[in-house]
């Protein structure tokens, strides 16, 4: 089909071409009640085209294999590009190039039953005082090959598995757990139980909380969701679309000295690793803000070329993007600094981060689960029914509690993988939520 698509592509002139084969394994287990409901497993497969010529390009996938279907997207595709307004590009590079892939699969994941690691989650919560457990599991196997005008033939295989879990002792009282992994030896399901069933028996009769600014600790998975906007943010695109808070801060403190933020094409347990970008180099690592200075911006040839640099190998073709966020640890552990809060809220999930300016970074979230208030050290009470208020440039320079325990999250409100710690953070704004 490859050789197809590429005889094809040939006969057009092109002067740059990509093409990326997809063919992926999904497994997901839906759970409700403390009970199993539902199982699927699909495969499927998908072709991503991109293609420029005199000035011109663009980029389409199909899922439609047969031949004389991709015969038509092609063709179809073709006439979009001529038919569009020019536009300014960089070649795609050239290789050939080598790959080294870091070896972190596990083709289990795809032949083992998983059933038993949801009940073992279940059991967990149960144990540690929920009444009631929700949630899903998802597995993937997914084979990535690439083929480019410049030189550039890879083949990747890659390998995850996650688990989200809600926990309930009443319809007001509920907690979050969740487990990431690319291996099965590694996935650690009763530790999500465990926390989502703990936080469900803590967050019991929630009270109101006044508004106001406090210090709030946020767990690992509401700080990745600030750290996943953070990196998206730092890609030359959302500069250049005026979509970035951090437009010229190159070499400029956006941060707490204490906080590094780094991107992995490939690491251990990170689920979007690649060994290639969409253009076919290499991926590496880049550290994007170094003990609180903003470093590099992600770039593709394109924006490399506009911006006078180098490509990170971060495309996207169009949008270059993180791969997989690692924020470097601290030197308080989870006691440490519930004690260091002294007074101030926890709050350990979030959902509904929404943006009234991605320039400025002004953002507004809306706490889920438990939640509680802290005072002289000590968790008094459990609370809801309220929004935090911020912008991500003050959040970032008001760090003062960077945790040593770090979790990898990934789920619907942190897509791209993010391996966080807790963080404190002073000044918070607190208001009701409608």
């Amino acid at each position: 089909m490859i050789d197809f698509v590429i005889k094809k592509l040939n006969s057009l002139n092109l002067e740059d071409f990509v093409v990326l084969f997809f063919k992926n394994r999904d497994r997901m287990i839906r759970f409700t009640n403390n009970s199993i409901t539902v199982t699927k497993d699909k495969t499927g497969s998908a072709l991503f085209i991109y293609m420029a010529k005199e000035r011109k390009r663009i980029a389409g996938a199909t899922y439609d294999l047969r031949k004389g279907e991709i015969a038509s997207f092609i063709s179809s595709l073709y006439k979009s590009m001529m038919a569009s307004s020019e536009t300014e590009y960089a070649h795609l590079p050239r290789g050939p190039f080598r790959y080294v892939h870091n070896g972190d699969i596990d083709t289990k994941i795809g032949e083992e039953d998983l059933t038993p690691y949801v009940s073992r989650a279940i059991y967990s919560a149960l144990e540690n005082g929920a009444k009631r457990v929700a949630g899903s599991l998802s597995a993937f196997i997914t084979n990535i090959e690439i083929f480019t005008s410049g030189g550039a033939e890879g083949r990747d295989i890659r390998t995850g598995i996650e688990l989200n879990v809600r926990a309930f002792t009443s319809k007001e009282s509920s907690g979050h757990g969740i487990a990431v992994s690319t291996r099965l030896s590694s996935f650690n399901p009763e530790e999500a139980g465990r926390l989502a069933g703990m936080y469900s028996k803590m967050a019991k009769n929630p009270k109101t909380v006044r508004e106001g600014r406090y210090r709030v600790l946020l767990s690992s998975t509401v700080a990745a969701n600030i750290f996943e906007h953070v990196g998206i943010s730092t890609s030359a695109f959302m500069v250049e679309a005026g979509l970035s808070f951090f437009k010229d801060k190159i070499g400029e403190k956006v941060a707490v000295s204490n906080l590094t933020l780094i991107d992995h094409g490939q690491i251990q347990g990170g689920l979007d690793s690649r060994s290639f970008d969409d253009e076919g180099l290499p991926t590496k690592s880049n550290k994007l803000i170094d003990s609180g200075i903003l470093l590099t911006y992600i770039h593709n040839s394109t924006t490399a070329k506009k911006f006078k640099t180098e490509s990170t190998a971060n495309a996207g073709i169009i949008e270059p993007h993180p791969w997989n966020l690692e924020v470097k640890s601290g030197d308080m552990d989870d006691d440490e600094m519930i004690r260091e809060l002294k007074s101030g809220i926890i709050v350990t999930n979030n959902w509904y981060t929404r943006f009234q300016s991605y320039r400025t970074g002004e953002f507004s979230t809306i706490p889920r689960d438990a939640a509680f208030l802290v005072e002289n050290g000590e968790v008094k009470a459990s609370i809801h029914g309220f929004r935090l208020s911020d912008s991500i440039p003050r959040l970032l320079n008001s760090i003062s509690g960077i945790g040593k325990k770090r979790r990898w999250i990934k789920w619907w409100e942190v897509e791209t993988p993010t391996l966080s710690p807790q963080i404190i953070v002073d000044g918070m704004t607190v208001t009701k939520a409608l």
